[in-house]
């Protein structure tokens, strides 16, 4: 026992009294910690090995509680509970996240555990029964059920141990950018009404919860969605990379964390949670001591920078599982297969609920109280209504029914109040959460280092406040392995359009944006958060067309252009020029668009920066069409246009972002509006142009024909040529 106690096990399980394990551990200086199933899970205490004695130790024993404590005979084995409640969770837990699972002794005649624990789907390959050498063939049998039977006895398993290239206090290595599907951790407790109605009026997911309802098969707090059948048969039929995409809100990122529990009984799993510098070499470290693992990437596309170096790696020594937003996956669907030449690629759109889904939602929705008018209606109906397309269902998407159950004037009424309570306790808490709810809808997770990179605050200083975490526990949640993760993410965007502050919230943007720009170093993983913090196409949204939000925005842009760290940035005047051009100062905003064309230099002499050379392309039409311009000046400006134009058709021979070919309209009501001002000589140039640029597309962009923004812009150019001859 000394031996095999000497490897460094997470936990010890016994149906036996006596303290055999516990003698063997002190004698190799091993710390231990002796739990009965009085004890809770909670009660495990750090850097010590839990020994659980489910049916009780000797040394806790008491004559006058002895038939309680004591699982020994028929009655009490019938009486017992110790298989109903958290003991069996984690147990359970254990069975599902556990690397390797040895049964020393153990006969399968115990109906609870092999009802409880064995026959839950767990994977054969990492179960061991080590037994007598004389072999039973009907144990035998029945141990092959489960997992592997090795007639060795505890003194062969010892010599097992004992030859292992093992030290005796081995610790799995800590990774930064990625996280095991086995570091999770169980919940035991009843679901309440408030964890029920966070959910669905805040879209707070308690992972904890989650996992539970995983480990136990039970839909008390979550459903099991039927796409992970569909995922789960996908990559049994040999797929290495499955790409995900839903709108914003429709279940990815639960999704992620269900297939990372389910998947982790067969696979070696790890979930994405950083984009540093070694995000690579940490990948090839998790390969190569890991049998071809799973890689959960939730919004893939946030790793853009490591994707040649990901795609090079074999399909069979790793497997991907991507997620991505609907519109984004729309414009980019093209780059997985042509990057991902050696995966074999599928594209699952997830989200969407079957009827089999709406029927388990509907026992959660009943309990959160939630049906308002149609809380009368059968079960069955309200299924058929959360899948109705009608114009009284909910479009069989979970955003749509987060917003269709819920009542929307007390729901913003309920958070406002919150969030006005919240500021006059503690304004960092307030930022934190004005803050962590714009990145949240911008598809960055927000966690404690984010948080300390931004606001220059610790998260759970602010949690240590009992009047700031009663609100606060709505926003974030704690959990052991840091300071806490933000919560809230389905109705991110609804609450910057609708209940956030704009004024509070663009401040705080401002000064996180600020903080950012003067860190050093800055890492990648807070590159991206910057870039998104200043990223006008998300800043828009806080807008809502509210002209007096736009020019708040812009003095945002205005009030940042000062930070030497950020005004030689292309992105940051790209982005300042769109603000511009959506306030209709279309001068402004084609002086900072050729800005950030200058600025763009400094990446590379092979970098084009195709995002401000669209927007000035359009911007440069649209002040034409909204401000007389003299002719010669729109001459000049058409001719940049056509120049632009060619260079973005160029970009997307293969394949396109959606961009290139999108201003014709524009285009041609700019050409009808000053061709005929234009003296013979540039009529002759534009004419020119226009028929190179026809030329080319039809000559290189593949499949414009099919493509119709590209068919429409040859189209109307050659109906304008016809019509305007030299």
């Amino acid at each position: 026992m000394k031996s095999i106690m000497s490897y460094p096990w997470s936990r010890v399980y016994s149906t036996n009294y006596d303290d055999s394990i516990e003698i063997s551990c002190e004698q190799i200086g091993k710390p231990k910690q002796t739990l009965t199933s009085a004890d809770k899970p909670s009660a495990i205490l750090p850097g010590k090995l839990p020994i659980v004695h489910l049916h009780g130790f000797v040394n806790h024993f008491r004559v006058d509680t002895i038939r309680d404590e004591c699982i020994l005979d028929y009655n009490s084995n019938v009486a017992n509970k110790v298989y109903e409640g958290p003991w069996a969770t984690e147990l359970k837990n254990d069975i599902k996240t556990a690397d390797v699972i040895v049964f020393l002794g153990y006969s399968l005649y115990d109906p609870e555990i092999a009802k409880l624990v064995l026959q839950g789907g767990n994977s054969k390959k990492k179960i061991f029964f080590i037994n007598y050498k004389i072999e039973d063939e009907e144990l035998t049998y029945m141990q092959e059920m489960f997992g592997t039977a090795l007639h060795i006895e505890k003194d062969g398993f010892a010599r097992v141990v004992e030859a292992l290239p093992v030290a005796t206090d081995v610790v799995k290595r800590r990774y930064v950018c990625f996280k095991s599907a086995t570091e999770q951790s169980v919940e035991h407790r009843n679901i309440n009404y408030e964890d029920l109605s966070d959910l669905f009026l805040f879209g707070r997911v308690q992972d904890q919860l989650l996992q539970a309802d995983v480990v136990e098969g039970t839909s008390k707090y979550v459903i099991r969605p039927s796409i992970v059948e569909k995922v789960v048969g996908e990559l049994q039929s040999g797929r290495s990379l499955i790409s995900l995409y839903s709108p914003l809100g429709q279940g990815k990122t639960v999704l992620c964390k269900i297939l990372g529990t389910e998947l982790a009984q067969d696979y070696d799993v790890f979930f994405a949670i950083r984009n540093q510098d070694n995000f690579i070499e940490e990948l090839r470290s998790i390969i190569a001591n890991n049998d071809r693992p799973i890689i959960i990437l939730d919004d893939y596309y946030k790793f853009s920078k490591h994707h040649r170096e990901m795609a090079l790696l074999k399909p069979e020594d790793v497997v991907f599982i991507f997620s991505s937003r609907l519109n984004v996956h729309e414009t980019r669907k093209d780059e997985l297969p042509a990057q991902f030449l050696n995966h074999d690629v599928v594209d699952l759109r997830i989200g969407q609920l079957t009827h089999t889904d709406a029927i388990s939602l509907v026992p959660l929705t009943n309990q959160a109280g939630m049906w308002r008018e149609i809380s009368e209606l059968s079960d069955a109906e309200k299924a058929k209504k959360l899948i109705s397309n009608g114009a009284s269902g909910y479009q069989a998407n979970f955003a749509d029914i987060l917003v269709g159950l819920m009542n929307s004037n007390e729901m913003i009424g309920r958070i406002r109040k919150e969030l006005e309570v919240l500021k006059a306790i503690s304004r960092d808490a307030y930022d934190i959460v004005l803050l962590s709810i714009y990145l949240e809808f911008t598809n960055n997770h927000i966690d404690d280092f984010i948080i300390d990179q931004t606001l220059k605050t610790r998260l759970r200083d602010i949690h240590s406040s009992e009047k700031v975490s009663n609100i606060f526990r709505v926003f974030f949640n704690l959990d052991a392995s840091n300071d806490g993760y933000f919560a809230g993410s389905i109705f991110a965007k609804y609450a910057m359009e609708k209940i956030c502050d704009h004024n509070d919230l663009i401040g705080v943007i401002e000064n996180a944006a600020n903080n950012l720009a003067d860190s050093s170093p800055l890492f990648d993983e807070m590159r991206l958060v910057l870039v998104d913090l200043l990223r006008f196409n998300y800043l828009k949204v806080i807008a809502s067309n509210d002209q007096n939000r736009l020019r708040r925005i812009r003095e945002l842009y205005s009030n940042l252009s000062s930070n030497p760290n950020l005004n030689k940035d292309d992105l940051f005047w790209n982005a300042f020029g769109m603000c511009q051009r959506a306030l209709k100062d279309f001068d402004a905003a084609v002086k900072h668009f050729r800005t950030s064309i200058s600025y763009a230099k400094n990446r590379g002499k092979n970098y084009v920066p195709y995002h401000a050379q669209n927007q000035l392309t359009v911007c440069l039409l649209e002040r034409g069409l909204s401000i007389p311009t003299e002719a010669s000046i729109a001459f000049g400006n058409l001719k940049e246009v056509f120049e632009l134009l060619s260079v973005q058709a160029d970009d997307e021979r293969t394949y396109g972002r959606g961009q290139a070919f999108t201003w014709h309209r524009e285009l041609i009501s700019f050409l009808e509006a000053y061709y005929p001002e234009f003296d013979d000589t540039e009529k002759n140039v534009t004419r020119a142009q226009a028929l190179k640029y026809l030329a080319f597309i039809k000559r290189s962009v593949s499949g414009w024909e099919r493509r119709p923004e590209a068919a429409m812009t040859v189209k109307k150019l050659q109906s304008f040529l016809a019509n305007n001859p030299a």
